[in-house]
This record gives structure tokens, sequence and C-alpha cells, in this order.
């Protein structure tokens, strides 16, 4: 998924896209929000040309849309694209989890794991950032898909997860059940039960979409 290790190098474009992909998934440019190349330029101190290659990467991804007369805008949420975002993710994450119990490297587990201890820690800390949370939980995410070893599954999730990019909605009461789901599936990881794995991990992002959808609900999103 983004920010993969294996990168040799990352150009001033690919910087400025996770950048800017992060202050979306924290929810600091709202779905709506106007994004100027000046603006943009100004804040993450580059020249305009990975910024207008950021922002194409962006429309890619979904993030972003180009409207006439407006310029580029944060995509807005939707019910019905929230909707199919999960459907597809109780599919394909699950899988890549059920991958990783039987392909994960030692290295690749204590990942995992030191991400983990990371995200309880900071979870349970009264005084813990939310972006320090929404942070770690993507990152703990992308490393249990990347354990898989499967570069076409790992580039559809990524797809997903920037196409509603629900990181932005990300609550703070789901911060101890979270710690709770991502133990029991690092157990099974950690003890080759892809079954168990699997089914835990669909039923963690089950709850996210009950959540995100009630609260899409809730402040009016479109259906569509």
């Amino acid at each position: 998924m983004g920010g993969r290790s294996g990168a040799a190098h990352v150009t001033k474009a690919e910087e400025a896209f996770t950048a800017i992909r992060r202050q979306i998934e924290r929810g600091t440019l709202p779905g709506g929000a106007k994004l100027t190349l000046q603006s943009l330029s100004d804040e993450l101190q580059m020249s305009l040309t990975p910024i207008r290659e950021a922002l194409r990467m962006l429309q890619a991804h979904g993030l972003v849309e180009y409207k006439a007369h407006h310029g580029h805008v944060v995509t807005r949420y939707s019910l019905n694209r929230a909707e199919e975002v999960y459907l597809l993710r109780e599919t394909l994450e699950p899988m890549a989890t059920r991958l990783a119990a039987q392909r994960a490297r030692p290295e690749e587990l204590d990942e995992i794991r030191g991400l983990h201890e990371e995200f309880r820690r900071v979870s349970h800390d009264p005084d813990g950032a939310h972006g320090d949370v929404v942070d770690l939980n993507a990152r703990w995410h992308r490393a249990v898909y990347a354990a898989a070893h499967s570069v076409y599954l790992d580039d559809f999730i990524d797809r997903l997860w920037t196409g509603v990019p629900y990181q932005a909605i990300w609550f703070v009461h789901r911060r101890r059940r979270s710690v709770s789901d991502h133990g029991a599936v690092l157990a099974a990881i950690a003890g080759h039960d892809p079954d168990t794995a699997g089914r835990v991990m669909l039923d963690h992002i089950r709850r996210g979409r009950a959540d995100t959808v009630e609260h899409l609900t809730a402040i009016g999103a479109p259906a569509e």
C-alpha cells in the first residue's frame, strides 16, 4: 500500500502526494476543500511542478476532483461510495490478512507487532493526539497487507483506502475496540492461523463500516 518500504527513492511529487493525502486522511483537508497550487507550494515548500503532479496522482486515486470554475477540490464523501468501498474491503482485506498469516516473514511480524504496541500505547494515552492514532492505524493495516506479498492485492486495497478516505472520519471512541481487534489479528497471524486472521479482520472492517455509515448519515452526506 502507500509508502511501501521497498521504494528506493521518493520523488518530490510522491512526497507532496503523501503529505496532502495524510491531511485528507486526518480530516485537516475536508471534503470540498479547495486546493491551489500556490498555497500547497507555500505550505510544503516545493515548486509548482511536483505539486501539480501530486494533484494528478490524487485525482487518479479518487481523493481529489477537478471542477470547472473551482479548480481542484477534495472529494466529498457519499453513502453509496462508502458502502461500495466497504463491500470491497470486506472481500479483499480479509483475503490479504489470510495470506499474511501464511506468508509473513519474521521481520514483518516484528514490524506489525511493534506498530500494534505503539498504537495501543497512544490509544490508551488520554493526551494522545488524534492524528497520531489515525496514522498508526493506517500504518498497522498497511504492514499487515504488505506481509501478504501480493502486489496486485496490495495495490487494489490501497486504492480502496483512498477511494473513500475514511481515516478522516475515524472515531476516537473506536480506539480501544480497535486495539482489541488488532491484537486478535496479530495473534492469528503470528500463530499462522489464516482462518481466524481473516475472520477477525472481517469483523473489524464491518464495525468500521457501521460507524462510518452512521456518521455520514448524521452529517447529511449525499447518497450519491
